[in-house]
């Protein structure tokens, strides 16, 4: 795979019948499929895709995985995911996608996947190369802004949480 422009990852897919629920619009289930559809096109391109974990039983792994929905999906609608990676460390990856059609922002999704050895059916750390990889994805998108939502908790409120103090 030829390595994406500024370091962001694009998946196309467009929604069909059976991805609608009775809203008529698009299943929450099939807004992750599309962006984890979208998440092999970014391993794929630091080097971490299917055929790297056929050869070597090294791959990834979702910890925690949050979903924005903004605007409805609908039957027959083109889509375009863009994925990027905002920081990776020795065994943690932290990337962020956002859906679209055409200009108009549909979905967010943010995601912290673990390498993982499915032999040994733990966490690793990512080889030398994927490392390489992924840093390389991060380094290239840098320059885009990363939105102001990335990180935040969910609640009813806007405030930030704080936790309950012990007894004592």
């Amino acid at each position: 795979m030829k390595f994406p422009e500024h370091g962001i990852c694009l998946y196309y897919c467009n929604v069909g019948p059976d991805w609608l629920d009775y809203n008529e619009h698009m299943n929450v289930a099939y807004y992750l499929k599309a962006f984890d559809d979208a998440s092999e096109v970014l391993a794929t391109a630091a080097g971490m895709g299917v055929e790297y974990t056929r050869n070597t039983g090294l791959s990834w792994v979702a910890l925690e995985s949050h979903i924005t929905f903004q605007q409805e999906a609908l039957l027959g609608d083109a889509l375009r995911v863009e994925s990027r990676v905002l920081a990776v460390d020795g065994k943690k990856l932290h990337y962020y996608q956002e859906m679209f059609r055409s200009t108009e922002l549909l979905a967010t999704h943010e995601q912290l996947g673990l390498a993982f050895d499915t032999g040994a059916r733990r966490s690793v750390a990512f080889s030398t190369e994927i490392h390489a990889g992924l840093e390389a994805l991060r380094v290239a998108a840098h320059a885009r802004p990363c939105p102001d939502w990335v990180g935040r908790a969910i609640s009813l409120t806007r405030e930030k949480r704080t936790a309950p103090a012990s007894g004592g």
